[in-house]
C-alpha cells in the first residue's frame, strides 16, 4: 500500500514555524493542553482541548498524535505562509512530545510533533510550476488535509531522491533489475542499464 499524502501547514499556535521545521527536521501543531498526549485516549484528548478553549484542533491534533492517521513514510506537503514556496518532506518517527514548548505564548505552543526528513536540501519547490490540481488542493484553508489523491504528483517529484518505504514490488523490481547489472549477458546488462537511465 502505497503511504498517504498530507497537507500541513507551518502555522502551529499562530505564529509561522517553517524556520524551526526546517532546522529541527520536525514538523508540529499547536494546543498547548500541558500535557503528553502519547498514550491518551481520544475521549481526554477531547476534553483537555474542550478545556481550553481549542476544540476546532480536535482532528489536527489527533492526525499528529495517533499513529494510524498520518503515518511513517508518509509524505507531507508544507506551504510557507510567503504564498511561494513549497517544502515536502516524509514522517520519519512517531508522536513526540517536547514539553519546553508546551506553553501557551506566542512564538511557543507547538508541542506535538513528528521527526521528518526534508527532500530537495530543504530548498522549496516554487508553487506556481507545481502542477495546477496540487496547486488547487493547496489552497484548502485548514492546517492538516488528505492529499493522497496527488500521490503520483508528490512521488514523480521527489523522484531521484532517498524515499523510504517503496512498496514491496517496487522493492524486488529494482533488485531484479540490479541483479542484472552483474549479468554475464550484455543485453541484459545493457537493459538493465537504460531501465535505471530513464528511471532518473
Amino acid at each position: 500500500m502505497n503511504p498517504n499524502v498530507w497537507l500541513f501547514r507551518p502555522l502551529p499556535h499562530g505564529t509561522n514555524q517553517m524556520k524551526y521545521f526546517l532546522d529541527n527536521n520536525r514538523v508540529a501543531v499547536g494546543y498547548p493542553v500541558g500535557e503528553n498526549l502519547e498514550n491518551a485516549l481520544t475521549s481526554h484528548i477531547s476534553s483537555l482541548l474542550v478545556k481550553n478553549k481549542m476544540s476546532e484542533g480536535y482532528n489536527n491534533l489527533l492526525a499528529v498524535v495517533k499513529p494510524d492517521i498520518i503515518k511513517i513514510n508518509d509524505f507531507l506537503v508544507v506551504p510557507d505562509d510567503n504564498k511561494k514556496d513549497i517544502y515536502i518532506c516524509q514522517v520519519m518517527s512517531n508522536y513526540i512530545y517536547e514539553a519546553a514548548l508546551d506553553v501557551n505564548e506566542e512564538g511557543s505552543g507547538f508541542p506535538h510533533q513528528r521527526a521528518v526528513k526534508w527532500f530537495f536540501n530543504k530548498e522549496p519547490l516554487v508553487r506556481l510550476e507545481l502542477p495546477e490540481q496540487l496547486r488547487a488542493s493547496l489552497r484548502y484553508p485548514g492546517a492538516i488535509a488528505d492529499l493522497s489523491k496527488h500521490y503520483d504528483v508528490i512521488i514523480e517529484l521527489v523522484k531521484g531522491e532517498s524515499v523510504e518505504g517503496r512498496s514491496s514490488l517496487e522493492e524486488k523490481a529494482l533488485q531484479i533489475i540490479e541483479q542484472y547489472l552483474d549479468s554475464e549477458d550484455p543485453m541484459l546488462r545493457l537493459r538493465a542499464a537504460e531501465i535505471i537511465l530513464n528511471k532518473k
